[in-house]
């Protein structure tokens, strides 16, 4: 059982922006979020609007079906119960269209499932 539901990516509303008698033009946010399993594949029923691959060992590109105005800023968590509380993920190249991230353990990169979400102004 998945631990959130998928929905479609959000725009937002910049919550500082005038409102829409003030001023007529307002900056939207997008949201995407997701779960990626080890292997690379979606995790099942955990985000939408994205796809993703593994490059590498420990290495993936989550690409976004809706691109981003200009890169957005993805975080990302690792994911899982047994053995995974001494791993990490970092992020290493982001663009409207994608980001990719590095899962590792203390002394390489590892294959491990985790979670993201990715903001930024939608286009």
């Amino acid at each position: 059982m998945p631990f959130f539901k998928s929905s479609r990516p959000k725009k937002l509303k910049d919550q500082n922006a005038p409102a829409a008698h003030d001023h007529e033009e307002h900056e939207d946010h997008l949201h995407i979020y997701g779960g990626v399993n080890a292997d690379g594949t979606k995790m099942e029923e955990v985000g939408e609007d994205f796809s993703s691959e593994k490059t590498s060992t420990g290495t993936y590109k989550i690409t976004f079906d809706t691109t981003f105005k200009g890169n957005p800023v993805p975080v990302c968590t690792i994911y899982g119960v047994d053995g995974t509380s001494y791993k990490s993920v970092a992020i290493t190249e982001i663009t409207p269209e994608y980001f990719t991230c590095v899962t590792s353990n203390p002394n390489a990169p590892a294959d491990c499932a985790f979670t993201f979400i990715a903001f930024g102004d939608a286009k």
